[in-house]
């Protein structure tokens, strides 16, 4: 190949190779015919001349693929050919990336073109050479006898004032992208050209121009000509406030009228001033880019600063990595690699967790996003998901490695996570908190607002959930009433809070509902102080099921803020064996709605001051330890009996009475307008979750106390549920107050057995007793109960 067929840096390399090969050949004497060889044998000798160790140093730099770890190049290049790749990947800034494709999609084709091959592998691998001849010495040398016009063959150009080369048909974000054995500084003028025309119209300006004008658009005014879409007299009055009454002296009628002249101008005090750099610092080995010049870090630089313009000194470094995150494979060259390691480490960085839980020796893998764990189908699924994560213009050569891996690498991958116990989140005794979307929003006592802070400082998991799909913004206590406070208002004491004032005691029975929601929301369970909350109806007669109060808005409204259980009355058997196989430790409330009458509260005993263990048909059961079960909630139509001797039952449930402000024929949304939930929109979210907060508030600062109601009555009702019981007892009692020595259990089922309706069996020694005293004592009746004889004694003139 002659010289002068050397058109470019390829035909360069081409060129150098057969001559290398062709002088060692002769200074060993030998018959080598391949570059190769030639290379082996010259290594260690003297036979490499400086040209030469140059040349080898970029052929082995460039078979290195150093722009596989340049991510400004992958991604522009896929940008480009009309695949997007996963910003998520991205390791630069990558505002900078959107704004390279914005500039991008802006362009004409032709400068679609010229800003493509700026990113082209061999507009980068011509700039490599380029730098490494310039600051190597051997641009100008040569020591091979080679007569070589390297200007030409790299197309440098001086084209007016400024030169072009290969590092000005290079992107910037490439140009770090050099050996290590070039350690070069970029020195460039600062703030060019608002300091060139502040020079050549006499302004000493003490603010900085960029400050008060953007840099992109003083450019795009200052190089406004007559062809532009502005007049000179709007162009002077755009720049008037920068250059005052030498804004003619800026925008002269010549610069306005002959298009590129003041690009001229500019342009060759850029070079006046690079020249003078260059000479005062005595430099021989740097290449020039416009308004910069690139020297070695090594060159003593004595002087930057030349009157109004300054040199300002950067480091040319790679692309700084912002972002971290690793793909499961990896390219070396053209190879790619993956292991078990790298599927484990790629699971681990997108949140994957296995998890290990009692009694269970199974590979539980869960996906977590803000500390929430969903179940991940790991067997099926995770192949398709590493195939959605593939971040390649072409995708073939992964997903046909994945295939492979699958039974291999990728399962073993799982077992090399090291497991964590499966702990979900949990408030404290004077703390509560919920996930929102925007940041887990925490109260404590101790703090006087609800703060958000970071999922990463949250200690322990949340299942999936409504909340975590909502941004959540915290207001003052005086915020808007929300629908549900008002609603919470009626149940309670039957007023409407926009319409009617609430008494003294009335507003104690709605702060009494509230801290009983509050106390349902909040996930801490104290061991001396475990309560069921049972919701009824106020003035239900035990006879007729009402219901339609809005007792199920409640457990709704629960739902809304945490995990819950929701089992109908008659579909949970207390005494069942596999009562509780449902229930998982995510749950935080359990609720037994729309319990029948006479229901086996008793049974919960142990469930609400104590663990719960969950039977399982056909493996093995798990006791859910107390302050992690869930507290209980149940609803009722039926009026609730109280035993005054029952203090078990009196210590463990909490009754709240809901007013009859609803019924069948006056619902919630007759009322409000719209179904509660399901139709609010984000402002109503805001007020409601507000209001939880205040009301679990309000518990942890106050406690919980139920309303107190008249159980007599109750009692009474429960007993005497239908009117031909409560007509045969009095019939039978109205013949027993008359006896003058009073009357006995005996006595009044003797009078039972000679009715029409002993039969129906409403009497018995069982339950005479109770029912006797119960009516005596509702109806006030004067008696005297004498132990020894067992007898009742009526006082007939007080009746």
């Amino acid at each position: 190949m002659e010289n002068r067929q050397i058109k470019n840096h390829y035909g360069l390399i081409v060129f150098w190779k057969k001559d290398f090969t062709k002088r060692i050949k002769a200074e060993l004497g030998s018959q080598l015919k391949h570059f190769d060889k030639a290379l082996e044998l010259s290594e260690g000798t003297d036979m490499r001349t400086d040209f030469d160790k140059v040349m080898i140093e970029y052929l082995i730099y460039i078979d290195s693929n150093p722009l596989d770890k340049n991510h400004y190049f992958k991604y522009f290049n896929s940008y480009i050919k009309g695949k997007k790749l996963k910003e998520k990947f991205f390791k630069h800034d990558l505002n900078a990336l959107k704004e390279y494709y914005k500039s991008y999609d802006s362009k004409t084709k032709e400068e679609k073109d010229r800003q493509a091959s700026k990113f082209s592998v061999p507009a980068w691998e011509r700039y490599v050479l380029f730098m490494m001849l310039k600051f190597k010495g051997v641009y100008n040398k040569n020591d091979n006898g080679l007569k070589l016009d390297l200007d030409e063959i790299f197309n440098v150009k001086i084209i007016g004032s400024r030169e072009y080369n290969p590092l000005t048909n290079v992107s910037r974000v490439l140009r770090g992208e050099l050996p290590a054995s070039l350690n070069l500084i970029e020195y460039d003028i600062s703030r060019a050209n608002p300091t060139f025309i502040d020079i050549e119209v006499g302004i000493e300006r003490k603010t900085d121009i960029y400050s008060i004008i953007g840099k992109t658009e003083y450019n795009s005014l200052i190089n406004s000509h007559k062809e532009s879409s502005i007049t000179i007299s709007k162009l002077r009055k755009k720049l008037k406030p920068l250059y005052g009454e030498k804004v003619n002296k800026v925008i002269t009628e010549k610069r306005y009228n002959e298009k590129g002249l003041m690009y001229k101008n500019l342009t060759a005090y850029e070079k006046e001033y690079i020249q003078k750099f260059v000479k005062h610092n005595g430099l021989t080995h740097y290449v020039r880019l416009h308004d910069a010049v690139f020297v070695s870090k090594h060159e003593e630089i004595i002087e930057v600063n030349f009157g109004k313009v300054k040199f300002k000194k950067t480091p040319l470094q790679p692309p700084q990595v912002l972002n971290k995150k690793k793909l499961f494979y990896n390219f070396i060259g053209s190879d790619l690699f993956t292991s078990a390691v790298s599927y484990k480490e790629f699971l681990e960085q997108e949140n994957f967790i296995r998890v290990t839980e009692a009694n269970n020796d199974t590979i539980t893998i869960f996906k977590d996003s803000n500390n929430v764990v969903k179940p991940f189908n790991h067997l099926t699924d995770t192949v398709a998901y590493l195939k959605s994560q593939i971040n390649e213009y072409n995708t073939f050569e992964v997903e046909n490695k994945l295939a492979k891996d699958n039974n291999t690498n990728i399962k073993n991958s799982f077992l090399l996570m090291q497991p964590k116990p499966l702990k979900y989140y949990r408030d404290g005794e004077h703390s509560f908190g919920l996930p929102f979307k925007n940041g887990f929003c925490r109260f404590n006592k101790d703090i006087s607002n609800i703060e958000i802070i970071p999922y990463k400082e949250v200690k322990g998991f949340f299942p999936e959930h409504n909340t975590q799909k909502r941004v959540f913004n915290p207001t003052k206590d005086n915020a808007e009433m929300s629908e549900f406070q008002r609603f919470l208002t009626m149940v309670s004491v039957g007023k409407d809070p926009e319409k009617d004032t609430l008494d003294k005691e009335e507003q104690k029975i709605f702060d009494s509902f509230c801290n009983m929601f509050g106390y349902l929301c909040h996930t801490y369970k104290n061991p001396s102080f475990a309560k069921a909350i049972v919701l009824t109806d106020h003035n239900a007669d035990g006879v007729n099921r009402n219901g339609g109060r809005g007792k199920s808005l409640i457990y709704k409204a629960l739902e809304q803020v945490q995990n819950i259980n929701v089992k109908g009355g008659t579909e949970f058997t207390p005494g069942y064996k596999h009562r509780f196989a449902d229930l998982e430790a995510s749950q935080k409330v359990y609720v037994l709605d729309d319990v029948p009458p006479n229901y086996d509260y008793d049974s919960f005993y142990t469930n609400i001051t104590g663990e719960t263990f969950c039977e399982y048909k056909g493996t093995t059961g798990v006791t859910i330890p107390f302050e992690e079960s869930p507290k209980f909630l149940f609803t009722t139509n039926w009026i609730i009996k109280h035993d005054k001797k029952g203090t078990s039952t009196n210590r463990r449930f909490m009754e709240f009475k809901f007013k009859d402000y609803f019924n069948e024929s006056c619902t919630p949304k007759d009322i409000f307008g719209h179904s509660f939930f399901e139709e609010w929109d984000n402002d109503e979210w805001n007020r409601f979750y507000n209001f939880v907060f205040a009301c679990v508030k309000s518990f942890i600062e106050l406690g919980l106390e139920a309303p107190e109601y008249d159980k007599e009555t109750d009692n009474y009702k429960v007993s005497f549920y239908n009117e031909s019981l409560t007509l045969e007892f009095e019939r039978i009692f109205n013949n027993m107050k008359f006896k003058n020595d009073g009357f006995t259990v005996n006595d009044f089922l003797t009078e039972y057995q000679m009715g029409s309706l002993k039969h129906e069996k409403y009497f018995h020694k069982n339950n005479t007793k109770e029912l006797i005293n119960q009516y005596l004592n509702y109806h006030k009746i004067d008696y005297q109960y004498v132990s020894m004889d067992r007898k009742w004694h009526i006082n007939l003139k007080s009746n």
